[in-house]
Protein backbone atom coordinates (compact mmCIF):
# COMPACT_ATOMS: atom_id res chain seq x y z
CA UNK A 1 0.00 0.00 0.00
CA UNK A 2 1.44 3.29 -1.10
CA UNK A 3 1.14 6.09 1.41
CA UNK A 4 0.98 9.61 0.09
CA UNK A 5 2.10 12.18 2.58
CA UNK A 6 1.65 15.84 1.71
CA UNK A 7 2.48 18.90 3.72
CA UNK A 8 -0.05 21.68 3.59
CA UNK A 9 1.62 25.05 3.19
CA UNK A 10 0.19 28.06 4.91
CA UNK A 11 -0.17 31.48 3.35
CA UNK A 12 3.01 32.60 5.08
CA UNK A 13 4.92 29.66 3.58
CA UNK A 14 3.76 30.60 0.07
CA UNK A 15 4.77 34.21 0.62
CA UNK A 16 8.23 33.15 1.84
CA UNK A 17 8.70 30.76 -1.11
CA UNK A 18 7.69 33.41 -3.63
CA UNK A 19 9.94 35.99 -1.96
CA UNK A 20 12.91 33.60 -2.02
CA UNK A 21 12.31 32.80 -5.69
CA UNK A 22 12.11 36.48 -6.60
CA UNK A 23 15.30 37.29 -4.69
CA UNK A 24 17.10 34.31 -6.26
CA UNK A 25 16.00 35.41 -9.74
CA UNK A 26 17.19 38.97 -9.12
CA UNK A 27 20.59 37.76 -7.93
CA UNK A 28 20.83 35.41 -10.92
CA UNK A 29 19.95 38.24 -13.32
CA UNK A 30 22.43 40.67 -11.72
CA UNK A 31 25.16 38.04 -11.93
CA UNK A 32 24.50 36.83 -15.46
CA UNK A 33 23.45 40.01 -17.26
CA UNK A 34 26.90 41.73 -17.36
CA UNK A 35 28.37 38.69 -19.12
CA UNK A 36 25.40 38.49 -21.47
CA UNK A 37 25.65 42.21 -22.21
CA UNK A 38 29.33 41.86 -23.02
CA UNK A 39 28.51 39.00 -25.37
CA UNK A 40 25.82 40.86 -27.33
CA UNK A 41 28.04 43.95 -27.44
CA UNK A 42 30.95 41.93 -28.79
CA UNK A 43 28.90 40.50 -31.69
CA UNK A 44 27.20 43.83 -32.49
CA UNK A 45 28.47 46.47 -34.86
CA UNK A 46 30.18 49.06 -32.67
CA UNK A 47 28.76 52.18 -34.31
CA UNK A 48 25.24 50.73 -34.47
CA UNK A 49 25.40 49.69 -30.82
CA UNK A 50 26.38 53.22 -29.79
CA UNK A 51 23.50 54.69 -31.80
CA UNK A 52 20.74 52.39 -30.51
CA UNK A 53 21.88 51.62 -26.93
CA UNK A 54 21.43 47.83 -26.94
CA UNK A 55 20.18 46.08 -23.79
CA UNK A 56 18.95 42.57 -24.62
CA UNK A 57 19.47 41.84 -28.35
CA UNK A 58 22.50 42.47 -30.58
CA UNK A 59 22.38 45.01 -33.40
CA UNK A 60 23.78 44.26 -36.85
CA UNK A 61 25.45 41.01 -35.83
CA UNK A 62 29.07 40.85 -36.92
CA UNK A 63 32.28 39.06 -35.96
CA UNK A 64 34.47 42.00 -36.90
CA UNK A 65 35.35 42.68 -33.28
CA UNK A 66 36.68 39.16 -32.81
CA UNK A 67 38.55 39.38 -36.12
CA UNK A 68 40.39 42.42 -34.80
CA UNK A 69 41.19 40.63 -31.54
CA UNK A 70 42.48 37.48 -33.20
CA UNK A 71 44.36 39.46 -35.84
CA UNK A 72 46.93 40.26 -33.17
CA UNK A 73 49.95 38.18 -34.21
CA UNK A 74 51.16 37.46 -30.70
CA UNK A 75 47.73 36.46 -29.37
CA UNK A 76 48.06 32.71 -29.96
CA UNK A 77 51.54 32.56 -28.45
CA UNK A 78 50.34 34.55 -25.43
CA UNK A 79 47.52 32.02 -25.00
CA UNK A 80 50.06 29.21 -24.77
CA UNK A 81 52.24 31.20 -22.35
CA UNK A 82 49.19 32.01 -20.23
CA UNK A 83 48.06 28.37 -20.10
CA UNK A 84 51.55 27.15 -19.18
CA UNK A 85 51.92 29.86 -16.56
CA UNK A 86 48.53 29.06 -15.04
CA UNK A 87 49.13 25.30 -14.93
CA UNK A 88 52.71 25.41 -13.64
CA UNK A 89 52.08 28.36 -11.32
CA UNK A 90 48.98 26.77 -9.80
CA UNK A 91 50.61 23.37 -9.21
CA UNK A 92 53.83 24.78 -7.74
CA UNK A 93 52.06 27.53 -5.78
CA UNK A 94 49.59 25.15 -4.16
CA UNK A 95 52.29 22.58 -3.41
CA UNK A 96 54.83 24.92 -1.80
CA UNK A 97 52.23 26.98 0.06
CA UNK A 98 50.54 23.88 1.47
CA UNK A 99 53.88 22.36 2.44
CA UNK A 100 54.91 25.52 4.30
CA UNK A 101 51.50 25.70 5.98
CA UNK A 102 51.76 22.08 7.11
CA UNK A 103 55.18 22.68 8.63
CA UNK A 104 54.08 25.78 10.55
CA UNK A 105 50.89 24.09 11.73
CA UNK A 106 52.86 21.30 13.42
CA UNK A 107 53.31 21.90 17.14
CA UNK A 108 56.68 20.10 17.06
CA UNK A 109 58.23 22.87 14.93
CA UNK A 110 60.36 25.24 17.01
CA UNK A 111 59.80 28.99 16.59
CA UNK A 112 56.69 28.33 14.51
CA UNK A 113 54.95 31.39 15.97
CA UNK A 114 57.90 33.54 14.95
CA UNK A 115 57.73 32.15 11.42
CA UNK A 116 54.01 32.90 11.31
CA UNK A 117 54.54 36.50 12.46
CA UNK A 118 57.28 37.07 9.88
CA UNK A 119 55.02 35.69 7.15
CA UNK A 120 52.02 37.79 8.23
CA UNK A 121 54.12 40.97 8.27
CA UNK A 122 54.70 40.54 4.53
CA UNK A 123 50.92 40.80 4.00
CA UNK A 124 50.91 44.38 5.31
CA UNK A 125 54.33 45.77 4.37
CA UNK A 126 56.35 45.58 1.15
CA UNK A 127 59.55 47.08 -0.17
CA UNK A 128 57.93 48.80 -3.15
CA UNK A 129 58.19 48.39 -6.90
CA UNK A 130 61.79 49.52 -7.40
CA UNK A 131 63.34 47.30 -4.67
CA UNK A 132 61.21 44.42 -5.96
CA UNK A 133 62.53 45.00 -9.48
CA UNK A 134 66.13 45.11 -8.20
CA UNK A 135 65.63 41.82 -6.37
CA UNK A 136 64.25 40.17 -9.50
CA UNK A 137 67.16 41.50 -11.55
CA UNK A 138 69.68 40.26 -8.98
CA UNK A 139 68.08 36.80 -9.17
CA UNK A 140 68.20 36.93 -13.00
CA UNK A 141 64.42 36.57 -13.27
CA UNK A 142 63.78 39.64 -15.41
CA UNK A 143 62.57 38.75 -18.91
CA UNK A 144 62.33 35.02 -18.12
CA UNK A 145 59.41 32.64 -17.69
CA UNK A 146 60.51 32.01 -14.11
CA UNK A 147 59.43 35.53 -13.11
CA UNK A 148 55.84 34.26 -13.33
CA UNK A 149 56.44 31.22 -11.12
CA UNK A 150 59.10 31.74 -8.44
CA UNK A 151 57.85 34.99 -6.80
CA UNK A 152 54.36 33.50 -6.39
CA UNK A 153 55.36 30.14 -4.90
CA UNK A 154 54.23 31.23 -1.42
CA UNK A 155 51.06 33.19 -0.69
CA UNK A 156 50.53 34.03 2.97
CA UNK A 157 46.74 34.37 2.75
CA UNK A 158 46.47 30.93 1.16
CA UNK A 159 48.92 29.61 3.73
CA UNK A 160 46.55 30.72 6.51
CA UNK A 161 43.69 28.87 4.81
CA UNK A 162 45.78 25.71 4.67
CA UNK A 163 46.86 26.07 8.30
CA UNK A 164 43.26 26.37 9.45
CA UNK A 165 42.31 23.22 7.56
CA UNK A 166 45.34 21.20 8.66
CA UNK A 167 44.66 21.96 12.33
CA UNK A 168 41.23 20.34 12.03
CA UNK A 169 42.66 17.05 10.74
CA UNK A 170 42.58 14.18 13.26
CA UNK A 171 45.89 14.03 15.07
CA UNK A 172 45.50 10.30 15.66
CA UNK A 173 45.96 9.57 11.95
CA UNK A 174 49.27 11.40 11.84
CA UNK A 175 50.47 9.80 15.07
CA UNK A 176 49.59 6.33 13.73
CA UNK A 177 51.57 7.04 10.56
CA UNK A 178 54.59 8.09 12.66
CA UNK A 179 54.37 4.88 14.69
CA UNK A 180 54.44 2.95 11.41
CA UNK A 181 57.69 4.73 10.51
CA UNK A 182 56.40 7.36 8.08
CA UNK A 183 58.35 10.59 7.82
CA UNK A 184 56.87 14.08 7.73
CA UNK A 185 57.01 14.37 3.96
CA UNK A 186 55.44 10.93 3.53
CA UNK A 187 52.65 11.88 5.92
CA UNK A 188 52.13 15.14 4.06
CA UNK A 189 52.09 13.49 0.64
CA UNK A 190 50.07 10.34 1.39
CA UNK A 191 47.76 11.42 4.22
CA UNK A 192 47.40 15.20 4.49
CA UNK A 193 47.09 16.00 0.79
CA UNK A 194 44.40 13.36 0.03
CA UNK A 195 42.33 14.57 3.01
CA UNK A 196 42.60 18.22 1.96
CA UNK A 197 40.80 18.20 -1.39
CA UNK A 198 38.30 20.98 -0.50
CA UNK A 199 40.93 23.51 0.54
CA UNK A 200 43.27 22.40 -2.25
CA UNK A 201 40.57 23.05 -4.85
CA UNK A 202 39.73 26.43 -3.31
CA UNK A 203 43.32 27.63 -3.18
CA UNK A 204 43.98 26.22 -6.66
CA UNK A 205 41.10 28.31 -7.98
CA UNK A 206 42.44 31.44 -6.27
CA UNK A 207 45.97 30.88 -7.56
CA UNK A 208 44.82 29.88 -11.05
CA UNK A 209 42.63 32.98 -11.46
CA UNK A 210 45.51 35.17 -10.26
CA UNK A 211 47.94 33.70 -12.79
CA UNK A 212 45.41 33.84 -15.62
CA UNK A 213 44.41 37.48 -15.04
CA UNK A 214 47.74 38.97 -13.98
CA UNK A 215 49.04 41.55 -16.49
CA UNK A 216 51.29 43.51 -14.14
CA UNK A 217 54.21 41.06 -14.09
CA UNK A 218 54.32 40.72 -17.85
CA UNK A 219 53.95 44.45 -18.47
CA UNK A 220 56.72 45.55 -16.08
CA UNK A 221 59.21 42.69 -15.91
CA UNK A 222 59.06 41.14 -19.39
CA UNK A 223 60.07 42.79 -22.67
CA UNK A 224 60.23 39.71 -24.87
CA UNK A 225 56.92 39.46 -26.74
CA UNK A 226 57.23 35.68 -26.90
CA UNK A 227 56.97 35.57 -23.09
CA UNK A 228 54.11 38.04 -22.68
CA UNK A 229 50.84 36.75 -21.28
CA UNK A 230 47.34 37.09 -22.68
CA UNK A 231 46.09 39.94 -20.41
CA UNK A 232 49.05 42.13 -21.38
CA UNK A 233 48.54 41.52 -25.09
CA UNK A 234 44.81 42.22 -24.83
CA UNK A 235 45.40 45.38 -22.81
CA UNK A 236 47.87 46.58 -25.44
CA UNK A 237 45.34 45.74 -28.17
CA UNK A 238 42.60 47.79 -26.47
CA UNK A 239 44.98 50.72 -25.95
CA UNK A 240 46.09 50.64 -29.58
CA UNK A 241 42.47 50.46 -30.73
CA UNK A 242 41.61 53.44 -28.55
CA UNK A 243 44.55 55.41 -29.92
CA UNK A 244 43.59 54.48 -33.47
CA UNK A 245 39.99 55.60 -32.89
CA UNK A 246 41.15 58.97 -31.57
CA UNK A 247 43.44 59.35 -34.59
CA UNK A 248 40.60 58.53 -36.98
CA UNK A 249 38.33 61.07 -35.31
CA UNK A 250 41.00 63.76 -35.61
CA UNK A 251 41.55 62.95 -39.29
CA UNK A 252 37.81 62.90 -40.05
CA UNK A 253 37.26 66.15 -38.19
CA UNK A 254 40.10 67.87 -40.04
CA UNK A 255 38.67 66.60 -43.34
CA UNK A 256 35.25 68.04 -42.51
CA UNK A 257 33.53 64.65 -42.19
CA UNK A 258 30.70 64.37 -39.69
CA UNK A 259 31.68 61.63 -37.24
CA UNK A 260 28.05 60.98 -36.36
CA UNK A 261 27.38 59.96 -39.94
CA UNK A 262 29.61 56.88 -39.58
CA UNK A 263 27.03 54.08 -39.38
CA UNK A 264 29.14 50.93 -39.27
CA UNK A 265 32.44 49.72 -37.92
CA UNK A 266 33.95 48.51 -34.63
CA UNK A 267 34.59 50.82 -31.71
CA UNK A 268 36.90 50.67 -28.73
CA UNK A 269 33.98 49.67 -26.54
CA UNK A 270 32.95 46.73 -28.77
CA UNK A 271 36.58 45.56 -29.02
CA UNK A 272 36.90 45.84 -25.25
CA UNK A 273 33.91 43.53 -24.74
CA UNK A 274 35.33 41.01 -27.22
CA UNK A 275 38.73 40.97 -25.53
CA UNK A 276 37.11 40.50 -22.13
CA UNK A 277 35.17 37.44 -23.30
CA UNK A 278 38.25 35.98 -24.97
CA UNK A 279 40.12 36.21 -21.67
CA UNK A 280 37.43 35.03 -19.22
CA UNK A 281 35.85 32.10 -21.09
CA UNK A 282 38.69 29.59 -20.39
CA UNK A 283 38.74 30.26 -16.65
CA UNK A 284 34.92 30.13 -16.51
CA UNK A 285 35.03 26.63 -18.01
CA UNK A 286 37.23 25.40 -15.15
CA UNK A 287 35.07 26.68 -12.29
CA UNK A 288 32.20 24.09 -12.57
CA UNK A 289 34.68 21.26 -11.93
CA UNK A 290 35.86 22.89 -8.69
CA UNK A 291 32.52 24.21 -7.48
CA UNK A 292 31.65 21.23 -5.27
CA UNK A 293 34.86 21.78 -3.27
CA UNK A 294 34.74 25.57 -3.31
CA UNK A 295 31.98 26.21 -0.75
CA UNK A 296 33.40 23.80 1.80
CA UNK A 297 36.94 25.02 1.27
CA UNK A 298 36.14 28.72 1.53
CA UNK A 299 34.45 28.16 4.90
CA UNK A 300 37.91 27.41 6.24
CA UNK A 301 38.60 31.13 6.03
CA UNK A 302 36.04 31.73 8.79
CA UNK A 303 38.28 29.86 11.23
CA UNK A 304 41.09 31.81 12.81
CA UNK A 305 44.48 30.64 11.57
Amino acid sequence: MKLNYSIKLSAEDHIINITCCVIAFIIFFITLYPIYYSFISSISDGQAAMATQIYFLPVKVTLENYKIVFSEKTLYNSYIVNILRTLIGTITGVFFTSMMAYGISRKELKFRKLYSIIAIITMYFGGGLIPYYLVLRYLHLINTFSVYIIPSLINVFNMLLFMSFFRDLPGAIIESAKIDGAGEFTIFRKIVIPLSKPVLATVALFVGVYHWNDWFTSAYFVTNEKLMTLPTILMRLVNSAEAQEKLNKMMLSSAGVNIGSMKTGPTVNSIRHATMLVSIVPIMMVYPFLQKYFVKGIMVGAIKA
